[in-house]
């Protein structure tokens, strides 16, 4: 098969993965609510986010995979005022010579597994985070969740920059070196894994 001919096949699975990526999940990917037994406290809720066959073949094809999740609290009211945010964030990655999955969070050791679906389960959990009411009034949270941020993608052509690197010095080929370079950079344009995804939790009384 010709290299072109593998990009368009590239492709077409992609957007395959894509359209079918709305329609398999019953469970919200997303999801904040408020702890009744401590306060308020926000408990952020990952679902199946990473349940994508096009997220795992990206993080197989060495892309780190970076998930950003900020939740804010605001208070309800004639004006919604905001009162307070967090941020959670975790990285999954694939190392090949180990050829073990890590995630690395942002706070706390990193954890490996031999298998995308381990990986998977050590991220889609609950967590209870540090941000509560601390007044009394009517409250409800938001959280938005973003894959691959800006520095994401510089990081993605710092390294298409050094996988030319060996190419230019006769290492190895141009031809191959621009091959995989370009397979990775499709998956970006793709917009795989690119995501966005926002939810909202009902609106609680403190006080």
């Amino acid at each position: 098969m010709s290299y072109l001919g593998a990009l368009v096949l590239l492709l077409l699975s992609g957007l395959a993965g894509t359209g079918a990526d709305t329609t398999a999940v019953q469970q919200p990917r997303l999801a904040v609510r408020a702890d009744s037994a401590a306060a308020g406290r926000a408990v952020l809720e990952l679902g199946p986010v990473l349940d994508d066959d096009a997220l795992a073949d990206a993080v197989r094809s060495g892309l780190p995979l970076r998930i950003d999740v900020r939740i804010e609290l605001w208070r309800d009211g004639f004006f919604d005022g905001l009162e307070g945010g967090e941020d959670w964030a975790a990285v999954l990655l694939f190392e090949p010579l180990e050829r073990q999955y890590v995630v690395r969070p942002a706070t706390g050791p990193a954890r490996r597994f031999f298998d995308y679906a381990r990986a998977r389960n050590a991220i889609e959990s609950d967590y209870v985070l540090a941000l509560a009411p601390r007044r009394a009034g009517r409250y409800y949270y938001t959280a938005t969740l973003e894959m691959l941020s800006l520095s994401d993608i510089e990081e993605l052509e710092r390294w298409l920059r050094g996988e030319l690197g060996p190419a230019v010095s006769g290492e190895r080929s141009i031809v191959n070196a621009m091959g995989e370079g370009a397979k990775r950079l499709l998956i970006r344009l793709l917009g795989l894994p690119s995501r966005r995804i926002e939810a909202r939790s009902e609106r609680f009384t403190i006080g």
